[in-house]
């Protein structure tokens, strides 16, 4: 531990652990100890008192010890007001340098995996479909999300809970390649209203999710309240008794396969999404 800053001083201090952190943390942690190598020609002067003088001394020196702290405590209570300021400031930089969402402006693209995605500021549907040799069936995989702004910080990324799946299945088996597409044709009929606007106003339900620090985030509105709108567990109910054959194609078709290169991928048993 370091020593007060004179050679001859009678105590030693440690206030290592002083340090601040704007807008979040301010620490001030005195520790003193005695000195005896040194508090000779300090404590020698005290002894030749009585102890009724050495007690008034000592409980008028901690009278005083105890309005330093609480002049300390209102400054610590000051420090309060103004970091919660510097912290406000940094939320509300983080809100203004919040990164735009990537979509890809309501049109079917495909990956270099071979997965179809179409999305716009608030929804994305994805889907694949694969071909499984050994069980000769294929398998359909698709989802549809909140697109959703990245939080600030990675560490809290929708930390409140919020599920980001509309909807979603995965690996449904099909006997053909026009079977699974007729599937995945009939979701996308489903939830194509999700994918008419480039910023779709946000569910009430999911404005935190879409929120920065507390504000929804730029360039986003909020749907209107509608109490006769089914709730979700009663659309997913509803899909579970529908079969694919009364799905309308009443939409944008997703990316299909020509008929050649369909034919192609049927001989040799390989599946690879294209238009």
């Amino acid at each position: 531990m370091p020593e007060k800053d004179s050679e001859d001083s009678f105590y030693y201090l440690n206030a290592y652990q002083d340090d601040i952190t704007p807008g979040q943390k301010m620490t001030i942690l005195h520790n003193i100890s005695f000195n005896d190598w040194r508090a000779g020609p300090h404590i020698a002067p005290l002894v030749t008192l009585t102890r009724e003088e050495v007690t008034q001394r000592k409980e008028a020196s901690i009278t005083l010890e105890k309005e330093l702290y609480a002049q300390l405590k209102k400054l610590a209570a000051a420090w309060d007001e103004q970091a919660a300021q510097t912290m406000l400031l940094e939320r509300a930089l983080e809100y203004l340098q919040t990164p735009e969402v990537e979509h890809t402006s309501n049109e079917w693209k495909q990956d270099k995996n071979g997965i179809w995605e179409i999305s716009n500021r608030t929804y994305k549907m994805r889907y694949k479909i694969s071909y499984e040799k050994a069980a000769d069936v294929y398998l359909v995989s698709w989802g549809i999300i909140y697109n959703a702004p990245k939080q600030p910080d990675s560490n809290y990324r929708n930390y409140w809970g919020d599920s980001i799946y509309v909807a979603r299945q995965d690996k449904k088996k099909y006997p053909s390649m026009e079977a699974a597409q007729h599937y995945i044709q009939g979701r996308f009929d489903l939830y194509c209203h999700l994918f008419r606007e480039i910023s779709p106003p946000v569910p009430n339900e999911c404005r935190r999710m879409f929120s920065i620090n507390g504000h929804l985030a730029p360039g986003y509105t909020l749907a209107p309240p509608d109490k006769s709108e089914p709730s979700k567990q009663t659309v997913d109910d509803l899909l579970a008794c529908l079969d694919d054959a009364d799905m309308a194609e009443s939409c944008a078709k997703p990316p299909e396969k020509s008929r050649e290169e369909q034919s192609k991928s049927v001989a040799k048993r390989k599946h690879i999404p294209t238009r």
